[in-house]
């Protein structure tokens, strides 16, 4: 069976023309935001969009509690998200700002993002959008490879300008992260509850659904695709993930760790931004990349790995990159999904009540300008 290609709706410069107004054009550059990746690709976010202002929320009913208990890798998601947003609004020629949320809230809200005036598009934003919607997360094996030179050093630049620090791993902290990762997979595999939530999110390849992972993504027949959400549910598989992940983690030529200087929210956020430009900067240059996540998911790891790779921040996520088959895209869910509310105006402030205590004030002061009011 050939999975049917679930890409961007194509757009031209006329889907944000100059008389369209600022919310539906808003509402277009959604068609990018969606395409971010997400663990289990889950696509745990919300959008709000009220004039020229999109509101980012995470979806806590698309939360993963047995992988992602703190919810840093729904919010890196959302950040991911963001970041395809002002990349696709900077190519239609619209600068923007952004509002980062700190701390915890009830309704979710991350971010605001507001368009601003118009500005001329760069080439570093040109290469990034149109490597947009030719992103994969590729689960398969990558050649031998190596990525293009001074590639690693210019994604290291690009994350610290948003705070974030990209370590490459050496070849001497190699072995000690593989073995990292082949006990995270052990960890992970060991418990039903994990295995339960990796099946539910696992899909046969002829679903109808738009999210979760069918199996060609990973390589799968249609049979085979319909067999293994209830093998992952009902059997241990942690030798064999753990022996195949180990041989990737050391024969990746690019294996990369994102780390922060603090852990919350807003910083990961920033980490999920700087993944996206980073996991873009490498399409663009004919990579492609999946993830090695096992020593951060599991908590008493996650401080294991810091300290084999000499790390001083705190890691988000590990990322392989390299050269590898060409893979379909997963399904995303539309625009109407993901909007829950579309204001074309924004709201008018409430007009200010005018308390008691001012009313004499102003009485008085009108009485001076014009003495004849005080006849009437």
């Amino acid at each position: 069976m050939t999975p049917a290609r679930t890409g961007p709706p194509v757009s031209t410069e006329s889907s944000l023309t100059p008389g369209a107004g600022p919310a539906d054009r808003l509402r277009s550059l959604l068609s990018w935001a969606v395409l971010a990746p997400s663990r289990h690709n889950a696509q745990p976010w919300v959008f709000d969009i009220e004039g020229d202002e999109v509101r980012l929320y995470a979806d806590p009913s698309r939360a993963l509690p047995a992988t992602d208990p703190d919810g840093r890798e729904l919010v890196m998601a959302c950040g991911a998200a963001m970041a395809n947003l002002k990349i696709a609004a900077a190519h239609f020629g619209r600068a923007t700002s952004t509002e980062i949320l700190s701390g915890h809230r009830r309704d979710g809200l991350l971010a605001r993002v507001r368009l601003e005036e118009r500005c001329a598009s760069t080439p570093e934003a040109e290469e990034l959008f149109q490597a947009i919607p030719r992103r994969r997360t590729n689960r398969l094996p990558l050649d031998g490879r190596r990525p293009p030179e001074g590639l690693v050093a210019q994604l290291v630049r690009d994350a610290r300008r948003k705070g974030v620090s990209v370590r490459p791993v050496e070849d001497h902290q190699r072995r000690a992260v593989a073995e990292l990762v082949a006990e995270g997979d052990r960890r992970q595999w060991a418990s039903a509850r994990w295995r339960a939530e990796l099946a539910s999110w696992t899909r046969p390849n002829g679903t109808g659904r738009r999210d979760g992972m069918p199996g060609y993504a990973r390589g799968m027949s249609d049979l085979a695709a319909v067999v293994h959400p209830l093998l992952v549910r009902f059997t241990n598989l942690a030798r064999a993930e753990a022996e195949s992940d180990r041989r990737r983690a050391l024969g990746t030529r690019a294996l990369l760790v994102l780390s922060t200087p603090r852990d919350g929210k807003a910083e990961w956020l920033a980490a999920g931004e700087a993944l996206q430009r980073t996991l873009l900067r490498a399409t663009a240059a004919g990579l492609t990349a999946s993830y090695l996540d096992q020593p951060i998911e599991v908590a008493d790891l996650r401080a294991c790995l810091r300290e084999a790779v000499g790390e001083s921040g705190i890691p988000q996520i590990m990322v392989r990159i390299g050269y590898g088959l060409d893979v379909p895209p997963t399904p995303r869910r539309p625009v109407g999904e993901v909007l829950r509310r579309f204001e074309p105006r924004p709201r008018r402030p409430d007009a200010l009540a005018v308390r008691g205590p001012v009313v004499p004030q102003v009485a008085r002061a009108t009485a001076a300008m014009h003495p004849e009011a005080a006849l009437h």
